[in-house]
């Protein structure tokens, strides 16, 4: 298995050019910013609760009274404000800074692409001008596979990407209301 991997790797290398590396690259970049976002909102770092009882209250709200009624407890009313400003900023705002760097780092997966298809262009034209003595066609069929590969590889690698950054930060989104339907029910409780 790892041998076909590998094999189908250096075919895709060798007639990708050296943007099919870039674009491999990016996507692990992608991958890797997306594993984050979602570590981060599974809430590792939540204060006065465990991450479980934060996501059962957050994305449950009224339904989990009864954890509510415990944060209610262990958070008391000093500095209430104070307080609820700091546990948004320990639980969302890493999460906040990497879902639009997650976003750039997808959109540029296409246009990367699109630069290998100007590149396979740029190798297509080269070989219809020179006489070459392996024939032009073979240099011309090159720049072709260049193109179409970087092109495809750029649009595999961001379409996916996209979905699951969409789910990743409508997540996000839920989250971050159910924290600010505490935040106003902790205001009118006290």
């Amino acid at each position: 298995m790892i041998e076909l991997v590998h094999e189908e790797l250096s075919v895709l290398g060798a007639e990708g050019g050296w943007v099919f590396w870039c674009l491999l690259g990016l996507a692990f970049g992608i991958a890797y910013s997306l594993l984050s976002i979602w570590n981060l909102l599974r809430l590792p770092r939540a204060p006065i609760l465990k991450s479980s009882e934060w996501k059962c209250l957050l994305l449950q709200g009224s339904r989990s009274s009864e954890i509510l009624e415990l944060f209610f407890r262990r958070i008391g009313e000093k500095k209430l404000e104070g307080q609820m400003n700091q546990i948004e900023e320990e639980m969302f705002s890493t999460a906040e800074r990497r879902i639009p760097f997650a976003f750039v780092l997808i959109t540029t997966a296409p246009l990367v692409g699109l630069l290998g298809t100007v590149s396979g262009m740029f190798t297509t034209f080269d070989g219809m001008s020179a006489a070459s003595s392996t024939g032009p066609a073979s240099v011309i069929s090159k720049g072709v596979s260049e193109a179409l590969i970087t092109t495809q590889t750029g649009l595999v690698i961001s379409v996916p990407a996209y979905f699951i950054h969409n789910a990743l930060k409508v997540r996000y989104e839920n989250l971050r209301h159910g924290f600010q339907r505490i935040g106003t029910s902790l205001q009118n409780k006290f």
